[in-house]
């Protein structure tokens, strides 16, 4: 039987003082070596710099920022952040966390932040590297830029997206066919209430059971679909839904 401590969930909270060092440590192994298959080796060091990094300034930018870490089983696995004006300075994954939905939650979270202080638009300058994904999560390329760093020559894209408003809704029928289907669902609902309603972005989120002992009525609400896509990236490889894969949803969605 697979558990929870086989599919890690990923969890994102505010940047500390005491993560200066793992996030450090997560960019210079996501620039040297992620990064490295879209930039040469003169752009990798120009673009790194390890022997001018100082924790100290490291983690002062990093509180500037508005920093937040991800994650996995209490380990770091990557870091983002956004600003005032909703600019997303960096974006890191460590190489050994990548294509586990680190990003995708990383990005939601972000995002969530950002409509909460009512900003309109999500901003960053993105490399080669990162575009597919920012592509993917609804960013539009503005420019294809050259900035020069220690000498060097780099490329990358002024990238944007609108914050446009649009609460996304679902609602319909969790149908279980049998007792052991159903008890699947009672032993597994809980946590998975209780981590879909700490995600960024969700307004509500419940799943009650109805005069058929074999049936639950689910009713979700999102402030916007990127929210609502990072929830159902985390649900699909987490204990609920492997638990419940085999048991049948007739859900309609609102705002997609």
């Amino acid at each position: 039987m697979n558990t929870s401590a086989d599919r890690p969930v990923v969890a994102i909270r505010p940047y500390g003082h005491a993560d200066a060092a793992d996030t450090l440590a997560i960019f210079l192994a996501a620039v040297t070596e992620t990064a490295a298959a879209d930039y040469s080796p003169e752009q990798i060091q120009a673009w790194a710099r390890p022997e001018v990094r100082e924790l100290s300034a490291w983690h002062a930018a990093m509180q500037a920022r508005n920093g937040y870490v991800a994650t996995m089983d209490g380990a770091p696995a990557g870091f983002s952040d956004v600003d005032s004006e909703g600019y997303i300075d960096m974006m890191f994954v460590a190489p050994r966390y990548l294509r586990r939905g680190v990003a995708r939650q990383l990005i939601g979270h972000v995002e969530a932040r950002a409509r909460q202080e009512q900003l309109t638009e999500l901003t960053a300058d993105v490399s080669i590297t990162a575009r597919p994904f920012f592509e993917r999560s609804g960013f539009t390329v503005e420019a294809e830029q050259h900035p020069v760093t220690a000498g060097v020559q780099l490329t990358n894209f002024k990238m944007k997206k609108k914050l446009v408003s649009g609460e996304v809704s679902l609602s319909g029928q969790l149908i279980c066919l049998t007792q052991d289907q159903a008890g699947t669902v009672r032993e597994h609902l809980q946590l998975h209430l209780a981590l879909t309603r700490a995600e960024p972005g969700c307004r509500s989120f419940n799943v009650t059971r109805t005069s058929n002992p074999l049936m639950w009525q689910v009713e979700e609400h999102f402030e916007h679909a990127s929210a609502f896509e990072a929830h159902q990236e985390r649900v699909a490889s987490s204990e609920w839904g492997h638990a419940t894969a085999g048991i049948e949803r007739r859900y309609s969605v609102i705002g997609l």
